[in-house]
């Protein structure tokens, strides 16, 4: 929302009325306070099918004025968001359904339609992350279905608080055209209570990672000391400070732990997007990018715990006594 959906709420006419009042519903929107934009689009839903027969919901969107509709929907790729186009030699697929038929641009997908099969070229894959869409211009659409299209809904943004948009539907409704109005704050505000509950699970999982994190570091810390415990005293008999001695463990440790967090971005890296892959639904793509200060997060994290595991060992360095070192061969 925002980013890809820029609109804010769909209208739905009778099916009943005459062309001249689906207009003056159209300027009665138009004109409307805090109205930035409005489109007449035509909208059905069909089927597509992969190839273990499994069906997959697709909404077909054709839009009055082509040139319009980056001011509702904003038509990208995810991957370097580079802008699509319409064109009539061709439709605009959304990413989750190309990726679910593995399908790619200058492909063809089929979809039913009342029972019809129509088969149209893929111009361009867009991102999307809620329910799978086709998008198409009129020349492609009537090419397509050898007819013109009929709109059968109004799509608008607007710039309204809450109590203004509440304002805006009652009227809308209150027409004898009209048959329904969706606005899509409501939908923003599930999406918002969803993902805050998910972040509870991601808090936990975070915490878990880092109680693991300083378990596996202060174990190899531990054995590591009590392994050279005999090399340690030596050092100490030599004339090496507490602080030097530790040293000669710590680098060890930054090291080891340095390589670990490398790794460790390599691999997350996979398996996020493995897990990301694996919860998504039919209808929903999860946001698939990792951005930079994830990687410089979990790494600071992980180094932080590393230090203070050497700032703990310190003192059992100190306590290593000198005599350890007569019990060695050497």
């Amino acid at each position: 929302f925002g980013d890809v959906i820029k609109y804010s709420g769909v209208i739905v006419p009778k099916d009943n009325i005459t062309d001249e009042q689906q207009q003056e519903l159209y300027s009665f929107v138009e004109n409307y306070n805090d109205v930035e934009a409005v489109q007449r689009f035509n909208y059905h839903t069909g089927k597509v099918t992969d190839k273990e027969d499994k069906q997959y919901q697709i909404s077909v969107y054709t839009i009055e004025n082509v040139s319009q509709i980056d001011k509702l929907i904003d038509l990208h790729t995810r991957i370097g968001g580079e802008k699509l186009k319409l064109s009539s030699s061709g439709v605009i697929l959304t990413e989750k359904i190309a990726n679910i038929l593995k399908l790619s641009v200058g492909d063809t997908i089929t979809y039913t339609y009342e029972n019809k099969d129509y088969t149209v070229k893929i111009n361009g894959i867009c991102e999307n992350h809620i329910n799978n869409y086709i998008y198409m211009t009129p020349e492609y659409y009537k090419e397509i279905y050898k007819e013109s299209p009929s709109y059968n809904v109004i799509i608008e943004k607007h710039s309204m608080n809450t109590e203004k948009e509440e304002d805006f539907g009652t009227k809308l409704l209150k027409r004898d055209d009209v048959i329904g109005v969706s606005f899509l704050s409501g939908n923003i505000d599930k999406v918002e209570d969803m993902l805050n509950n998910l972040n509870v699970i991601v808090y936990v999982m975070i915490i878990c990672a880092a109680a693991l994190a300083f378990v596996v570091l202060y174990n190899l810390n531990n054995i590591n000391i009590t392994e050279r415990q005999r090399e340690l005293a030596t050092l100490k008999v030599l004339g090496f400070f507490d602080g030097e001695v530790a040293s000669y463990v710590y680098r060890e440790n930054m090291v080891l732990t340095l390589f670990g967090v490398i790794a460790g971005m390599g691999i997350g890296t996979f398996l996020h997007h493995c897990v990301i892959q694996t919860v998504e639904v039919d209808m929903m793509m999860f946001g698939r990018n990792v951005f930079p200060r994830s990687y410089g997060w979990s790494a600071l994290i992980t180094l932080a715990f590393a230090l203070f595991v050497n700032f703990m060992m310190f003192y059992r360095l100190r306590k290593i006594d000198m005599i350890e070192s007569l019990k060695s061969v050497e």
